[in-house]
């Protein structure tokens, strides 16, 4: 088996295991002089003007095409600019200016700038692009996986994730998420991160309003996916399985006879008894 078709393997694991509605997102950040697949589609080619980047995480897992984005391929240009350093302007500040003057996306230009102190960002020149295909038949080896999916799902992915002894530290302001913090941030501190779309993926990407972000770094894929459904596995019942089974039919009350998780009594004769 190929390195790439293990990579293959492992979108189909997840996809089966976890029941996912829309394919996972393989993203490969793209050097100078590195070559790209002509299976890649140019957004410039395909739509015939630049799009959101977020549209073509959506065209992806949605229909499986991969593309491949540089600068120009990019309409929201804070991202390309701020964000993947794929394009630049003499001077930085215009980036918070325009968020200012034209979106509010905070109260004012000092707030743009507090609320962005901690984003996750490339310098300009550091790639050249981006390539985004979907996990299960990926032209790519990835940096960075991202994971659309419900809540439910998301739970069981920090479980996987956390199951080695990792915890996850996740940032939030509610704006550019998939690029910023789906790829970005996950890619830069090789650690998984728990992702709440922003605005943008919701209007622009269309990215539901039950849907979430889990993204992954190529070093802990391998170890997400075999770590799926580990976590609980002492209870028995185990209740962590897709579906959840209902608490009223299921595992915490069968027959009106309690069947809890044998940490609560283990714990409860341990307890120090008052005096």
């Amino acid at each position: 088996m190929s390195k790439l078709d293990e990579y293959r393997k492992i979108g189909t694991d997840l996809i089966d295991k976890l029941k996912l509605l829309t394919y996972p997102v393989a993203v490969k950040l793209i050097e100078e002089e590195e070559d790209v697949s002509s299976n890649a589609l140019r957004p410039l080619d395909v739509f015939g003007r630049e799009i959101p980047a977020c549209l073509s995480y959506t065209w992806c897992r949605r229909s499986g095409f991969s593309f491949y984005l540089e600068g120009k391929d990019i309409a929201c240009k804070p991202i390309s600019i701020h964000h993947f350093g794929l394009e630049e302007v003499e001077d930085h500040d215009i980036v918070f200016t325009a968020w200012e003057k034209k979106a509010s996306y905070k109260k004012n230009k000092e707030a743009e700038k507090a609320s962005r102190e901690s984003d996750a960002t490339l310098n300009f020149g550091e790639f050249n692009g981006l390539v985004v295909s979907p996990l299960h038949s990926s032209i790519i080896i990835p940096d960075v996986v991202m994971i659309y999916c419900t809540p439910l799902i998301l739970s069981h992915l920090i479980l996987s994730a956390t199951y080695n002894g990792d915890c996850i530290t996740s940032h939030f302001n509610g704006m550019e998420s998939s690029c910023k913090e789906g790829i970005i941030r996950t890619f830069t501190t090789n650690q998984c991160q728990v992702v709440a779309p922003g605005m943008g993926d919701r209007v622009l990407a269309g990215v539901q309003d039950f849907e979430m972000i889990f993204s992954i770094p190529e070093s802990k894929l391998k170890e997400v996916n075999e770590n799926l459904f580990l976590a609980g596995n002492k209870i028995n019942p185990n209740p962590f399985g897709i579906p959840n089974l209902n608490a009223s039919l299921g595992p915490l009350d069968i027959f009106g006879s309690p069947n809890e998780p044998g940490v609560w009594p283990y714990l409860r004769k341990r307890i120090k008894k008052d005096n």
